[in-house]
């Protein structure tokens, strides 16, 4: 694959768009028990970004990894 740009720059850039803000937490109030939305930081969020991207990746037709992710 020849780009012009820098691919690790790419892959940094698609990693900061699909890293989620906030997350869901279960809390006990009385009995029942409730999901509640919760601000996580950027290194939280990083690993399901990461794990979003290799899965939406791995659905992708192509001959490897790497076309994959670029395209």
């Amino acid at each position: 694959l020849e780009t012009e740009t820098n691919p690790l720059s790419v892959l940094r850039q698609a990693i900061r768009g699909v890293t989620p803000d906030i997350a869901v937490k279960a809390r006990r109030v009385g009995k029942p028990t409730h999901q509640v939305p919760i601000e996580i930081g950027s290194t939280q969020g990083k690993a399901p970004a990461i794990c979003w991207l290799l899965g939406a990746s791995r659905k992708r037709p192509g001959r490897n990894m790497a076309f994959k992710l670029s395209s």
